[in-house]
């Protein structure tokens, strides 16, 4: 319902992916964003969990890595770095889900350091396995920021786009719910 003084151009919530978060990842300044830095010793580790992947499935060194350094720095703060998975799955894949924190199952999404300005896009052409999808931005070698996470019903509802002939849920950061700080 429109008011005669609410002159906004929102989207009304019918029409969005679903419920929009009341404070959004879009609403945060980039300082306020958690960054969690990553050991020497820990990047090391984790690259020669990617170069093994790589030998062994589709994807580069790079990619893996992108991949697997996301999927650590949502653990660290939620104290579940033991429980980092770097198992593949026979079909190269990760059994669509990294983290399991309270019960529920996380899927972490990592973009490189060419975004500024990222979006949550997740696989549309495959099952949505996990209760939650979060994503993560490398900022240097070493460091990656939280930017935010969204249920699965969110990314199921978000609209798609095509690239390279298959189809990506993309969910803009007005939709993410933010990190806490307070966890890192």
């Amino acid at each position: 319902m429109k008011y005669e003084d609410d002159n906004s151009e929102e989207v009304p919530p019918a029409k969005e992916p679903a419920a929009t978060p009341l404070f959004s990842a879009e609403d945060l300044s980039l300082s306020d964003y958690p960054v969690i830095h990553v050991p020497e010793k820990r990047l090391y580790a984790l690259a020669e969990n990617a170069r093994h992947f790589a030998e062994q499935w589709e994807g580069s060194t790079d990619n893996f890595l992108k991949g697997l350094l996301g999927e650590f720095c949502y653990a660290k703060p939620l104290g579940k770095v033991q429980d980092l998975d770097t198992e593949i799955y026979p079909d190269g894949g990760d059994g669509g889900s990294d983290l399991n924190y309270r019960g529920a199952t996380i899927d972490v999404k990592t973009v490189g350091q060419h975004r500024s300005d990222p979006a949550l896009t997740v696989d549309a052409y495959k099952p949505l396995r996990a209760d939650y999808y979060a994503l993560a931005s490398r900022i240097s070698k070493t460091d990656i920021r939280l930017i935010g996470y969204a249920p699965r019903k969110f990314v199921a509802n978000a609209p798609t786009r095509q690239h390279n002939g298959k189809p990506y849920h993309i969910v803009e950061q007005r939709y993410l719910f933010p990190f806490p700080s307070a966890f890192v």
